[in-house]
């Protein structure tokens, strides 16, 4: 009997760890696409936060990669307009196509909705 809830608590437990190794993975990534110059955790700088981004998807980690690579690839705006001001997105040449960050940043984002 104690090998199986071994083994679940082994399981839950390293399941935890790949939660936290991808948030960190998925906050490494945002910072080396340069998405931390105008979008941070928890407050809006130019764009909106990405808690914010999180809440308005409701966690939808498939919806927020859509949205991610959309915007990054073509660029966004009018989306934002009550906390941007109406600054729009500019496409990001450098972040289009990194589809393991970008899934990375969706995921950690994903992980931030209440």
């Amino acid at each position: 009997m104690k090998k199986p809830l071994i083994a679940v608590g082994t399981g839950v437990v390293l399941g935890l760890g790949v939660g936290i190794a991808q948030a960190q993975d998925g906050e490494a990534a945002a910072k080396e696409l340069g998405c931390t110059a105008c979008h941070a955790e928890a407050t809006k700088l130019v764009g909106p936060s990405y808690q914010d981004v999180a809440e308005r998807y409701e966690g939808d980690e498939a919806k927020i990669l859509e949205t991610v690579q959309d915007n990054v690839e073509n660029g966004g705006s009018g989306n934002w307009e009550e906390e941007t001001g109406g600054t729009p997105m500019p496409p990001q040449p450098d972040a289009a196509g990194e589809t393991e960050q970008l899934e990375a940043i969706a995921s950690w984002i994903s992980g931030m909705a209440e």
